[in-house]
């Protein structure tokens, strides 16, 4: 479970910086958020801050460069399926994005109740 939630966070982490430009983000949010200057360093933050969770819900199952390495690799995954699935089903792409938030907390707060 913790591993599956780590993966998201990836995934989620790659959306938020892929969506610091605002002009990447459909459904009408670029207009709004180009006025706002700081969309763009939130959004970088934030990534950071969601990548580091995965590296630390991964290091909740496996200790070592594992750690580390398999969250960058499903960081790449991510970003290249992103990229290459976000102009054919952008609504599929970001929707998944926006579902991560509630998943990553489930599935951590499961995955620390069979310890």
């Amino acid at each position: 479970m913790v591993e599956t939630a780590s993966v998201l966070s990836a995934y989620l982490a790659f959306a938020l910086l892929h969506g610091a430009r605002p002009e990447r983000l459909p459904f009408g949010l670029a207009a709004r958020l180009r006025a706002r200057r700081a969309w763009r360093a939130s959004a970088r933050v934030l990534a950071m801050a969601v990548f580091s969770l995965s590296v630390w819900l991964w290091s909740r199952a496996e200790a070592g460069a594992a750690a580390l390495l398999v969250p960058v690799a499903a960081l790449l995954v991510a970003a290249s399926a992103f990229v290459l699935l976000a102009p054919l089903w952008p609504r599929a792409v970001w929707g998944l994005a926006g579902l991560c938030p509630p998943a990553i907390a489930a599935l951590s707060l499961l995955g620390a109740l069979h310890g």
